[in-house]
């Protein structure tokens, strides 16, 4: 709970130095631009509070997925809010998203075989999120500068609302128990024991996906996994390992993974806990 809250303090503290930055900056005829000026502005001013913020997170998942897409890999998952994307048996579907863990969007790609395994790309993966977002914060900023139309309220929070979501993404190291795209670009590519568990995670997370199936992921590297002192990484290493056990019958050690991976419950968020199907 207290890693939650601390999460959503630091989103909010960067959406205020955002917007208190921008006042700041801009002069007075852009800060009145801003704002309706008739009826009909006031009506897509109400719309563009909405949409604008969702079209922001839709570019910076966009910019993971077509990354993705680019270097060879499928599309397993997009979501922005209630509109959703998915891989179902080697068939795209597109459907209503119910859950609240992915309202704030996600995009997920997996490599097509094995031999696609290939951390250096899911590293460029991870950083095109953020760089999307701020190329998209430039244009929406220099329409909104250079144009004046009823469009000015969308580009202007458009733009702010991308320069928080890179913000958010490449200043901290977490967002709740994750950490952000900056820090796993870096630890993805910077040589030591972080690196080794990043590429790890990725190779054992990734050969689970192509399977669709945890039965054949190499067990002994799990142990790779818990040489880091992260939580997180903790978590994700007691949970491979129940299902690796899970999926072989082996009941005795599934029972006594399972125990491990209890103790972890009171740390990780009950949305992902429950995502999992963790009995």
């Amino acid at each position: 709970m207290k890693k939650n809250l601390i999460s959503i303090l630091s989103g909010g503290l960067i959406s205020v130095v955002v917007f208190t930055l921008a006042y700041l900056i801009l002069d007075q005829s852009h800060i009145d631009k801003f704002f309706p000026r008739n009826n009909t502005e006031t009506i897509i001013f109400f719309l563009v509070v909405i949409i604008a913020p969702l079209f922001a997170i839709f570019i910076h998942e966009l910019g993971h997925l077509l990354t993705g897409l680019a270097l060879g890999q499928k599309l397993k998952l997009f979501v922005v809010a209630f509109f959703g994307i998915r891989d179902d048996e080697g068939k795209i579907k597109v459907f209503f998203n119910k859950s609240l863990s992915y309202f704030g969007g996600v995009a997920a790609t997996a490599p097509e075989t094995e031999k696609d395994i290939n951390p250096k790309s899911f590293s460029k993966i991870l950083i095109a999120g953020p760089v999307f977002s701020f190329i998209y914060f430039i244009i929406s900023m220099v329409a909104f500068l250079k144009s004046d139309s009823y469009l000015n309220s969308f580009f202007a929070l458009s733009s702010l609302t991308s320069f928080g979501l890179f913000l958010a993404t490449t200043i901290p190291e977490k967002s709740g128990i994750m950490f952000t795209d900056r820090k796993r670009f870096q630890r993805l590519n910077t040589k030591g024991i972080t690196q080794e568990v990043e590429t790890t995670m990725y190779e054992l997370i990734s050969k689970s996906i192509i399977d669709n199936s945890f039965k054949n992921i190499d067990v002994k590297k799990i142990e790779i996994l818990e040489k880091d002192h992260d939580v997180t990484i903790q978590f994700w290493a007691a949970y491979l390992r129940f299902m690796f056990y899970k999926e072989n019958g082996l009941s005795e050690q599934e029972n006594n993974a399972m125990e491990q991976l209890a103790a972890f419950k009171s740390e990780i968020p009950k949305s992902i806990w429950n995502s999992l199907n963790i009995e």
